[in-house]
């Protein structure tokens, strides 16, 4: 199949327009029909229904639409292999990371790639891992770095593992609870605590921390994304905050909570993930070992 076809059917079945779908793959619209035309004339099948409100995929369309991404993607793969091939390396290197690895891992390893690669152009997206994966599959982003199990199963991904961010809950020094040697788990749910933005993944492990059913509501009083935020809060409030150990220790004034029992604790599982299939370039391959090297150093208790 044409590849400028493959572009033309993809376009057609995500906007349902000829006229819009022309616009997107700089066609007259004419131009853009006789294409269509001769597409499903070329396989014998009536790929699209026509009618006052659009273009919609016939079942046989919606076939041939799957296998004519995933046939887009490999050839888009394949133009990537042979630009990595020629220039030996690339340039650039765009990833993501989740708030954890965010605040924790990225920072050092921004540096560790300055120090190394000086010219290199770096780019990085912060978001939950259901908005890097969107850029992922748009192929914005190399990889990113985020917990796994804050996803769903998908055969499409490619994963490793680079380490765990250890937390736990934080306070300031002068709180009333920060004096007590040992706090039962009833006084933190009824306190409430501060978080990341939780998802429903996230949600399910803090309840199973924290000895919740899974009907009861969870002690959330604030949900920011920004860690460097959630410290300042626990240190100018009396808000009680899960943290890494790693941020912590780099904030004055905050002091870990004792909470006998099993305490609720942070351990986030760091992966990078990438599209299977894709090559990596030279430049996501060294930081991607710079990231599992630079996680096997953080604190997996309190400073």
């Amino acid at each position: 199949m044409d590849p400028r076809q493959l572009n033309h059917l993809i376009a057609l079945a995500e906007t349902g327009r000829f006229v819009q779908a022309a616009e997107r793959v700089h066609l007259s619209q004419a131009a853009f029909s006789r294409s269509i035309q001769k597409l499903e004339a070329r396989l014998g099948l009536r790929l699209f229904d026509r009618g006052p409100k659009g273009a919609r995929l016939t079942a046989a369309g919606r076939v041939v639409v799957e296998r004519a991404r995933q046939l887009a993607f490999e050839q888009r793969c394949f133009a990537r292999d042979l630009a990595l091939l020629r220039e030996g390396a690339l340039g650039e290197l765009s990833f993501g990371a989740g708030p954890v690895p965010g605040a924790t891992l990225v920072p050092a390893l921004l540096a560790a790639l300055q120090r190394q690669h000086p010219a290199l152009v770096t780019r990085v997206r912060s978001g939950h891992a259901d908005s890097l994966l969107a850029l992922l599959h748009a192929e914005q982003i190399d990889f990113f770095i985020a917990d796994p199990r804050m996803l769903a199963p998908d055969a499409r991904l490619q994963t490793q593992a680079l380490g765990e961010v250890h937390g736990g809950l934080y306070c300031r020094s002068g709180h009333p609870l920060a004096r007590r040697r040992s706090l039962d788990i009833s006084v933190v749910v009824g306190h409430g605590i501060g978080v990341v933005a939780a998802s429903a993944p996230l949600r399910a492990m803090l309840r199973a921390s924290l000895g919740l059913a899974a009907t009861e509501p969870l002690p959330l009083r604030v949900e920011c994304d920004d860690l460097t935020t959630l410290a300042r809060l626990a240190r100018d409030s009396d808000a009680l905050v899960l943290l890494p150990h790693a941020l912590a220790a780099e904030q004055r004034g905050l002091r870990r909570l004792q909470i006998s029992g099993a305490p609720p604790a942070m351990a986030v599982q760091m992966h990078a993930i990438w599209l299977r299939g894709r090559s990596l370039s030279p430049a996501a391959e060294g930081a991607m070992a710079l990231a599992r090297e630079l996680a096997q150093a953080l604190p997996r208790e309190p400073a």
